[in-house]
């Protein structure tokens, strides 16, 4: 399969979650790019395997023999012994024999080609291919879910990934306020209790980043597991990945009517059932047959008048067959197979009332998202310039350390805050993609 990422849809899968620090950022050698994550889950991932055998499956059953248009021929083919007691009487002359042994030898061939059943062979084509479409429809829907699920596990690496680097700077920032608390001491400007706060904020920090660093750990795995490899960690990923900031809800409505997976399984399911409706219509009609064949047959008698019987003869003719009456099973086939044609209708139904539904909440979680994300990189603006000053008027002494502190924190809570954000939006997006038919081509 693939991925369109000319056309912008999936490398604009992960918004910029980049460093909202002022830390440099820049990707090793091996760092796993979004397109690469993808190709790699769709050749490796085992779902996406499984789904394709079921699709191969399906195809390999779209065949004409399925359907019965070709012809069937069979072979066979018997030699038995029997061991027998005979008394046989001639004009009064009796004769028995013991442990008489008898052979017998049997072969034959046929071959038979309905010429005639009721039209089913077509109706029974028709559902194999719409089934065919169907299982297809399931595959892309397997696939697509599996790629958003690849999307929002690298998203959340990324955001793992920075979320550390905030933790980085908190703890060079609480760090450096542990520095110069002590040279205040030293100069008789600070006390004692300012310095070990100091230090229990720095250990707090530090504390914080060891948690974030398991939790990036754990998403690396998970990542590297959807990716199908066995290692037990995943690679690297960007540090900056897009947001996609431009989707249209009338727009995404229109290309799901046409390409979701979802509409496509509940039409082709429909199609499969109206087949149905055909194949058990087709009981109505007489069924005819052509036939050739020959047979072969030879018995050898241990005793008697005959020591062996041979016979071999060649047979060909057509059958015609008709049910008269079967005690009303064909009426009741035919009436369940239509209310299975109604009830795949009501599914199809259901399913467009689902999709029009999940889009709609999937639209506002993302139209939300991407609200709180311009709100929160205005909160980091000025968090970030805050500790700026906050930390040279600590220097100067101006202010306390519990002042710098709190500051710091509000650095730290809006940088987490943002990367969150971008996150949610970044799944939103995905899942609207997805929903849509979108992430795969």
């Amino acid at each position: 399969m693939r991925i369109p990422f000319g056309v912008g849809l999936l490398l604009a899968l992960l918004s910029s979650v980049g460093a909202p620090t002022t830390t440099a950022q820049t990707s090793s050698p091996d760092t796993l790019s979004l397109e690469a994550a993808v190709q790699e889950a769709l050749t490796a991932n085992y779902d996406v395997q499984v789904a394709r055998n079921d699709a191969t499956i399906a195809e390999n059953n779209v065949t004409r023999g399925n359907a019965g248009y070709l012809p069937r021929a069979t072979a066979n083919g018997r030699a038995s012994q029997s061991v027998a007691n005979s008394t046989v009487e001639f004009g009064g002359t009796e004769q028995s024999d013991s442990g008489v042994v008898s052979t017998r030898y049997n072969a034959g061939a046929e071959a038979r080609w309905t010429l005639f059943d009721g039209f089913r062979r077509g109706a029974t084509y028709d559902r194999l291919k719409a089934e065919r479409d169907r299982q297809q429809s399931a595959t892309r829907e397997q696939v697509e879910l599996v790629v958003a699920d690849v999307v929002v596990a690298y998203s959340d690496v990324a955001r793992l990934q920075q979320q550390v680097d905030v933790f980085d700077e908190a703890v060079g920032i609480s760090e450096e306020r542990l520095r110069i608390a002590r040279l205040r001491k030293d100069l008789g400007s600070a006390s004692d209790l300012e310095v070990r706060q100091a230090v229990v904020d720095l250990n707090t920090d530090r504390a914080d980043r060891l948690r974030a660093r398991a939790d990036l750990i754990t998403a690396r795995a998970q990542l590297a597991r959807l990716l199908g490899r066995t290692v037990t960690e995943g690679p690297p990923v960007s540090p900056t990945v897009d947001l996609n900031q431009d989707l249209q809800e009338e727009r995404l409505r229109d290309i799901a009517a046409e390409q979701s997976p979802a509409l496509r399984q509940a039409d082709q399911a429909v199609r499969a059932a109206r087949e149905e409706v055909a194949e058990v219509q087709s009981d109505w009609f007489p069924s005819l047959d052509l036939f050739g064949g020959y047979s072969y047959s030879r018995t050898e008698n241990g005793a008697g008048a005959f020591q062996f019987n041979e016979v071999s003869q060649f047979e060909y003719g057509a059958a015609l067959a008709f049910t008269i009456f079967d005690g009303f099973e064909r009426q009741r086939r035919v009436e369940n197979a239509r209310v299975r044609v109604q009830t795949a209708r009501y599914l199809r139904s259901d399913a467009e009332a689902r999709l029009s539904a999940e889009i709609t909440g999937a639209f506002e979680r993302y139209g939300n998202r991407v609200a709180v994300v311009d709100l929160e990189r205005e909160n980091v603006s000025a968090a970030s310039a805050n500790v700026d000053v906050a930390l040279e008027r600590f220097r100067l002494g101006t202010i306390t350390s519990v002042e710098l502190r709190e500051v710091q924190q509000q650095q730290i809570r809006a940088e987490s805050r943002l990367l969150d954000a971008r996150f949610e939006a970044k799944r939103a997006e995905t899942e609207l993609l997805r929903l849509t038919g979108q992430l795969v081509d």
